[in-house]
C-alpha cells in the first residue's frame, strides 16, 4: 500500500485494536438487546439472558477500555478531520459521554437483586435503557465519522447554518450495517460462555445467520450510496468481494452446523472478518492520510513500546485467570 510516509505502523496498529474495540462493543449491543427482547416477552430467564446479564457490567468497562487505543490512534492519523467533526457536532458530541454513564451503570442495575425482584416487563425496562444509550453512541460515532470525509466547504456551510446534526443517504445504512454486524460477532462470544447448551447454540445459530444475512444486505445498501470512486475504494478490486464471499458462505455453513466443537473454526472466521472488515472500512478515506508529523517520525520508542506492551499483556492475563480461578471456587 502506498501510505504517507511514517503513518503505515499507526494504521496497522490502529486497525488492529479497532477489531478488539468492535467484538466487545458487539457484545454489548447485543447482550442489552437480548435482555431487553426477552424481558418484553417475559423470558428473560433463559441461559443466555442469564449469563450476559452477570458480565455484562465488566463487558461495557472493557469495551470502554478497549476504545481508546483506536481513539487515540485515530486522533494522530486524522487529526484535522477528526476534531472538525468534534467542533462541528458541539454538545450532541460530548453527550456520547453521558450517555456511557448512563447505560454503564443500567448494566448494574439490571443484575441487581432489586431489578430481580421486578415484573419481567419491568425488569426490560433497564436493558432497554442501556441499550438505547449504547446505539445512541453507535450513531454518532457514525455521524461523526462521516462529517470527518466531508469538504472543508461542507463544513463552513454546515458551522454558519449552526446545524448540530449531519446527514447523508451512507448514513443510516452505515449504522445499520454496524448493527447487523454485531449479531454474528457477539453470539460468538456469548457461544464460548454457554457452549455445554445444546439450546442456548440453536439460539444463538438463528441470531448470528440472520445477522450475517441481514448485514449481507446492509452492506450492499450502504455500497450503492457511495459515489464512484468510494465505491472503487471499498471494492479495491474482485478479490475482496471473493474472500468475503467465502469467508460469509463459510461463517453461515459452521453456524447451521454449529456444536460445541465447532466454536473454535467460528471464531477463527469471525476474527478473519472482523479484521478484514476493519481493513475494508479504512480504505475509504485512505486518500485523506497526511504524512506524519516531524515530531511524530522522528520520536522513535519502539523499544519502550514493545517493552510495556508485554508488561501489559501479562497483566492482563494474570488478573484474567486470577478471576477465572476464583469463578471457580
Amino acid at each position: 500500500m502506498s501510505l504517507p510516509e511514517g503513518t503505515a505502523p499507526y494504521l496497522a496498529l490502529y486497525v488492529a485494536t479497532l477489531a478488539l474495540h468492535v467484538v466487545l462493543v458487539s457484545y454489548v449491543l447485543v447482550a442489552t438487546g437480548w435482555l431487553a427482547v426477552r424481558g418484553a416477552m417475559g423470558k428473560d430467564d433463559d441461559r443466555i439472558a442469564a449469563t450476559v446479564r452477570d458480565w455484562l457490567p465488566f463487558s461495557v468497562g472493557a469495551a470502554i477500555t478497549a476504545g481508546v487505543a483506536p481513539l487515540l490512534f485515530v486522533q494522530l492519523l486524522y487529526q484535522e478531520r477528526f476534531y472538525t467533526a468534534n467542533l462541528l457536532m458541539n454538545h450532541r458530541w460530548m453527550a456520547v459521554v453521558p450517555a456511557l454513564i448512563v447505560g454503564f451503570y443500567a448494566t448494574y442495575l439490571a443484575k441487581s437483586a432489586r431489578a430481580q425482584a421486578w415484573p419481567p416487563r419491568w425488569r426490560a425496562a433497564v436493558p432497554a435503557v442501556a441499550a438505547l444509550c449504547f446505539v445512541f453512541v453507535a450513531w454518532s460515532w457514525t455521524e461523526h465519522h462521516l462529517l470527518s470525509l466531508r469538504t472543508p466547504a461542507e463544513w463552513a456551510a454546515m458551522y454558519g447554518e449552526n446545524r448540530r446534526f449531519h446527514h447523508e443517504p451512507a448514513l443510516v445504512p452505515r449504522l445499520i450495517l454496524w448493527l447487523t454486524v454485531s449479531l454474528p460477532v457477539a453470539a460468538m462470544v456469548i457461544a464460548w460462555q454457554v457452549r455445554d447448551d445444546a439450546a442456548a447454540l440453536r439460539r444463538l445459530r438463528v441470531l448470528a445467520v440472520a445477522g450475517l444475512v441481514a448485514s449481507a444486505g446492509a452492506a450492499a445498501l450502504f455500497y450503492a450510496t457511495l459515489s464512484g470512486p468510494g465505491q472503487a475504494a471499498i471494492a479495491g478490486g474482485p478479490t475482496t468481494a471473493i474472500v468475503g464471499g467465502i469467508v460469509g458462505v463459510a461463517l453461515i455453513g459452521a453456524w447451521l452446523t454449529v456444536s460445541r466443537e465447532r466454536l473454535l473454526v467460528i471464531t477463527v472466521l469471525t476474527a478473519v472478518a472482523v479484521i478484514g472488515g476493519a481493513v475494508v472500512r479504512e480504505r475509504l478515506r485512505l486518500p485523506l492520510l497526511e504524512p506524519a508529523r516531524p515530531r511524530v517520525t522522528e520520536a522513535g520508542g519502539a523499544i519502550a513500546f514493545c517493552v510495556f506492551a508485554g508488561i501489559n499483556a501479562a497483566l492482563i492475563v494474570w488478573c484474567v485467570r486470577s478471576a477465572l480461578r476464583n469463578l471457580t471456587r
